[in-house]
Parts: structure tokens; C-alpha cells; sequence
């Protein structure tokens, strides 16, 4: 079946046809409202002429037709006003195209003018619901890290964000530490079951990860864990780098005090930081006040309604028990 994520799109090639179209658009409109009708049609009609391989003859002929056309007659106050208005609304969609041009220059010099930061317009994806509560609009390439203690929820929280990123691209989810195993399936099919946007992966070491993005055009990859593949913080910062479209969420295991396990840098260097405790994800981050979540949701019942059994996944009544370090979810 086609998707639209199959297509290699050279985004800067669309935006430069983008700045070209606009400023031939631009230019026209600008010819209609200073250049006299009369020369204006003359010269409209020669460049059709030309444009449809007439020839000179042609071209002429069009030409003469083009000024008899006009017969003198100008532009009206309200017509003048349209086109103006015309002109306002593609030099500022221009303008825009520009400056993310230039921005995006400036990112690799290092400096941004004060103008440009004040009027620039970030990308961001337009989160609904839950999601929007808990993180808010983040944008296009941000990065999460997902981090708690045991039999937590870490896990299911992740299938729960990887299933509604699906929405927005392709999902890479490296199920480091579990592997395609019995267990994945079962919290797959607690999640909502198969997605043709959600991919697994079960690579468990650095260069295999490296080397197998660049050949696919995942907008999202979540790694679960960073601990289990002993990833450092300087590797991530290179993945980032070296695949700018996409988003990262890093699962990590925590200590029995409560802290992730590993550097610093790894939360210095990330945009959302979700914990997770007792089944309740508490985020902080750059797009959203501090807030919280539940994992898993009991269904409501009205009053007076029969009280409907509802099927946990498996694992789940003793989900925040103390037994043991082994990752479960």
C-alpha cells in the first residue's frame, strides 16, 4: 500500500521552488499595478508568444493583440486595493521563507540576530489531548527522556507515545532489552496491536542503531533502554546530528533512590523529562507547565450503571510491587 512517508521529499528544493514561485508572483503583481495597461498587455501577449514557441511572428502578433486588448483602460481604486493586499500577503509569506533560510544559516555560524529570534516560527507538532496536557506542542525535534524504577510503567507508557506519535510519521521502537520476544507481542496487543507506521527493532549496540537510521526516514525512535546498551551521552548528541528530522525518546532505568542511572548530561541535554512512578508519568519540560498523567486509566462508571469488568494487562495487579531489578514494563 503507498504511504506518504515512502516518498524521499528534498525539502530545501521545495522551499527555494517556493521562494522562486513567490517572487515571480510577486513581481506580476507588481507589474499590474505601476506598468500602464496598455504596455502591460502588449507585453503579456509577446510572452505567451514566446513562451508557446510561436516564433517571432507570433510573438508580435500577440503583442499587437495584447495593446488593441487593453484599449486604455486602468486599474480602478478597488482593483488597485486587491492586488496590494495580494502583494502584502505573498511578500510576508516570502519573507518567512527567507528568514528560515537565513536561519537556518545562522545555526551553523553559530550567531542569531535578536530580530530573528524574536520573529522566528519554530515547527512544532500539533499534540491533542492527553498528550498536549502532559508536554505540550514539542517541537519537531525534540527529545524525551522516559525514566523509573521497575515494573513501574516505563514501558507501557512508551507504547502508549509511540502509538499516538504514529499519527505524525514513521516509529522506530528498539526494543533493546526485550527483543522480539512473547512479551513485546502482549505489550503490543495491550497498546492497541499492530500499526503500519510502528516498527521494532531489537538492536543491542551502538553502531547497529547508527548505521541503520540514515536508510530509513524515521520521524521518531524510541530506545529502551540506554542503560542496556550502554549508550553514552555524546553518542546520542551524535544521532541527533546526524538525523536532524527526527525526534528521540530514551527510556532509562532508575535506582532504588528514585535517580536515573548514568550522566548527568543525559538530562542536561534533553527537552522533556518524564518520570515514572506507581503508573503516573510526571513530565517537566520546555513546552509545558510541570504536570502529570495516568498510565493506566480506569474506565469511568456512571451512577447507578453495572460496574464492567475490565481485562489488566498481564503484570499489571502487581505493577509497583518491590520484587527484583529486572525491567518487566
Amino acid at each position: 500500500m503507498f504511504n506518504i512517508e515512502d516518498l524521499d521529499i528534498d525539502e530545501d528544493a521545495v522551499k527555494s521552488a517556493k521562494i522562486n514561485q513567490l517572487s515571480k508572483e510577486l513581481a506580476s503583481l507588481r507589474a499590474q499595478l505601476n506598468v500602464p495597461a496598455s504596455i502591460r498587455n502588449t507585453i503579456g501577449g509577446a510572452a505567451i508568444g514566446a513562451g508557446l514557441g510561436m516564433g517571432a511572428i507570433g510573438t508580435v502578433a500577440l503583442g499587437i493583440l495584447g495593446y488593441k486588448m487593453a484599449g486604455g483602460k486602468e486599474l480602478s481604486e478597488a482593483q488597485k486595493a486587491m492586488i496590494q493586499d495580494k502583494m502584502r500577503s505573498k511578500a510576508q509569506q516570502l519573507l518567512r521563507l527567507q528568514r528560515d533560510e537565513e536561519i537556518e544559516d545562522s545555526g551553523s555560524s553559530g550567531i542569531m540576530s535578536s530580530r530573528d529570534l524574536k520573529d522566528y516560527r519554530y515547527d512544532n507538532y500539533d499534540f491533542s489531548g492527553k498528550w498536549l496536557d502532559l508536554v505540550g506542542k514539542p517541537a519537531k525535534k525534540f527529545h524525551m527522556m522516559v525514566y523509573g524504577r521497575p515494573k513501574q510503567g516505563k514501558s507501557y507508557f512508551c507504547f502508549d507515545l509511540a502509538q499516538y506519535l504514529s499519527n505524525f510519521g514513521k516509529v522506530l521502537y528498539i526494543a533493546a532489552e526485550e527483543g522480539f520476544s512473547a512479551t513485546l507481542q502482549k505489550k503490543l496487543e495491550d497498546m492497541g496491536g499492530d500499526n503500519e507506521n510502528l516498527d521494532f527493532a531489537n538492536f543491542r549496540d551502538y553502531d547497529t542503531i547508527k548505521n541503520a537510521l540514515p536508510g530509513h526516514d524515521y520521524r521518531f525512535v524510541v530506545i529502551d533502554s540506554v542503560n542496556y546498551i550502554r549508550i553514552e551521552p555524546e553518542q546520542i548528541e551524535e544521532l541527533k546530528a546526524d538525523n536532524p528530522r527526527m525526534a528521540l525518546i530514551t527510556v532509562q532505568q532508575a535506582t532504588k533512590d528514585g535517580k536515573f542511572r548514568g550522566s548527568q548530561q543525559f538530562a542536561h541535554n534533553c527537552d522533556i523529562i518524564i518520570e515514572v512512578i506507581q503508573g503516573v508519568a510526571h513530565s517537566t519540560g520546555r513546552f509545558a507547565p510541570p504536570s502529570e498523567m495516568a498510565i493506566f486509566v480506569a474506565p469511568e462508571v456512571k451512577k447507578g450503571a453495572p460496574v464492567k469488568m475490565v481485562k489488566a494487562p498481564v503484570g499489571q495487579i502487581d505493577l509497583f510491587s518491590e520484587m527484583g531489578d529486572q525491567e518487566e514494563f
